[in-house]
C-alpha cells in the first residue's frame, strides 16, 4: 500500500451531476447543455437515491419504473452497475493507480472498479469519485462489504447541495464515522506498516492491520511475489561476483544492480513499492549484498 494522489477538481465527466453550471465548457456552443452519460449516470443515482437502497438480486432490493402507460418494468440491476464501471472512470482509474491494486499493489490485467464505502450501505455514493478506486479481483472479493467504524453512522439528507458535492464528500464523512478501513488516498501508510523478508506485512496500526486482514493483504501469494524482489536481486548480486572476476567489475555490476533496484523503487508504474522501499530504507539491499560475498 502506497498513498495515492486523487484530483477532486478532475472528476470524470459521466460522474458529475446534472446540472449544467458543473459543464462551463459547453455553454454557449451548439451543444446540449449536459452529456448524455452524465445525464444517465444522474439518472441512476437519483434512483438509487429516491428508493433508498442500491439495487440487488435480493426481491426486496429491486427498482422499478412506471410506463407511459402506468405500468411498472424493473431496472436490472447490470444498468446501474455499468454506470460506475464506464470508459472515462476506469481510464482515470488507471492513469492514477498506474493499472495497480489500491491495496495490495499488485498489477493485474484485470481489476476491478471498487467502492471505499460499500454502496450496499452507502447507496448513494454509488457513483461518487471519491469513494471509487482501483482494486484487483482478490481483494476487492476480500473486502466485499467489510466497512467496520468507530465513529457514527451517516445518513443521506437529500438536498440540492448534497448531491452537487456528491462526488467529495469522503473527509467530512471520514470524521464522522472514522472508518477502521484505510483509503490509500486519505492516509499515507508511510511509517504505519512494515514488512518482513518473507514478504509478509504488518502493521501496530489498528486500522492498518484491520485493512491487512480484511483484504488479506498478507496471503500467501502476495508474500511470495514481494519475496521474489529480493531473491531476484540476490541472483543479480551472485552473478555479479560469478561472471566478473576482478574485485572492480564485480564492484560496478553490484552498484550497477542496486541502482537498478533503487530506480524501479521510484517508478510508480512498478509494483510493490511500499516493499521496494521499505527494503530500502532498512538496508536489505547491503544485507544481501554482504550474504553473498
Amino acid at each position: 500500500m502506497i498513498k495515492i494522489t486523487k484530483s477532486l477538481d478532475n472528476i470524470p465527466e459521466s460522474l458529475k451531476p446534472a446540472f449544467a453550471d458543473l459543464f462551463p465548457d459547453r455553454i454557449g456552443r451548439n451543444v446540449v447543455s449536459i452529456p448524455q452519460q452524465s445525464n444517465k449516470t444522474h439518472e441512476r443515482r437519483m434512483q438509487v437515491i429516491e428508493a433508498g437502497f442500491y439495487p440487488s438480486q435480493d426481491p426486496a432490493k429491486v427498482i422499478y419504473i412506471t410506463n407511459d402507460d402506468n405500468s411498472t418494468s424493473k431496472i436490472p440491476t447490470k444498468n446501474y452497475n455499468s454506470r460506475y464501471k464506464l470508459d472515462d472512470i476506469r481510464d482515470a482509474l488507471n492513469i492514477i493507480y498506474k493499472g495497480k491494486c489500491a491495496f495490495c499493489e499488485q498489477k493485474e490485467e484485470l481489476t476491478h472498479v471498487e467502492h471505499f464505502r460499500p454502496k450496499d450501505t452507502y447507496y448513494w455514493l454509488a457513483f461518487s469519485w471519491d469513494n471509487l478506486l482501483m482494486s484487483c479481483p482478490t481483494c476487492n472479493t476480500h473486502k466485499s462489504t467489510n466497512f467496520e467504524i468507530d465513529g457514527v453512522l451517516v445518513n443521506f439528507e437529500n438536498t440540492e447541495l448534497n448531491i452537487r458535492n456528491i462526488n467529495s464528500s469522503s473527509t467530512i464523512y471520514d470524521a464522522i464515522e472514522i472508518p477502521k478501513m484505510v483509503n490509500p488516498e486519505v492516509t499515507d501508510p508511510n511509517g504505519l506498516i512494515y514488512f518482513e523478508k518473507d514478504g509478509s506485512i504488518k502493521s501496530d496500526n489498528n486500522r492498518f492491520s484491520y485493512t491487512i486482514k480484511t483484504c488479506k493483504i498478507d496471503r500467501k501469494s502476495l508474500n511470495d511475489s514481494r519475496r521474489s524482489l529480493l531473491d531476484r536481486f540476490r541472483e543479480h548480486i551472485r552473478d555479479a561476483f560469478i561472471v566478473n572476476i576482478t574485485e572492480h567489475d564485480q564492484e560496478v555490476a553490484i552498484n550497477t544492480n542496486t541502482r537498478n533496484f533503487i530506480r524501479d523503487s521510484i517508478n510508480e508504474n512498478e509494483d510493490f513499492l511500499a516493499f521496494r522501499r521499505y527494503a530500502i530504507a532498512n538496508d536489505w539491499m547491503n544485507d544481501i549484498i554482504k550474504d553473498m560475498n
